[in-house]
């Protein structure tokens, strides 16, 4: 999957997350919070990280820099790295259909990363 098509991808994710919060809940395997802090929350940090992998993939493609193709794939480590901790420490289930991916827009990125230049600032 290019890195382009991943940005648009996150970034439609990122919309949806603030404008249709209920549907975003159920992607991401969450019971709906009713309303208050946990609406916030659910609001706030699915899109937050959503729009934040979306602008640093497009800002890598616009620039030509590689260095803004670390932050999505530090992300989608930690996203892989939270889930085998959840596993290990807490006893949840494993589910490699979310894992996968994650790891997969690793090794993705960080072979668009060594083909775009790194920056000269």
């Amino acid at each position: 999957m290019p890195p382009w098509l991943l940005g648009i991808l996150f970034a439609l994710l990122g919309i949806r997350s603030l404008t249709n919060p209920d549907r975003a809940a159920a992607f991401f395997g969450y019971a709906f919070p009713n309303g208050g802090l946990g609406l916030s929350s659910l609001v706030g940090h699915s899109a937050s990280w959503a729009l934040t992998i979306a602008v640093c993939l497009l800002l890598g493609l616009i620039r030509k820099e590689r260095s803004w193709f670390y932050p999505p794939m530090m992300l989608f480590g930690f996203f892989a790295l939270g889930r085998i901790a959840a596993t290990l420490l807490h006893g949840a289930p494993v589910h490699p259909e979310r894992m996968i991916p994650e790891l997969a827009f690793v090794g993705l990125l960080y072979l668009a990363a060594r083909q775009t230049p790194a920056s000269t600032r």
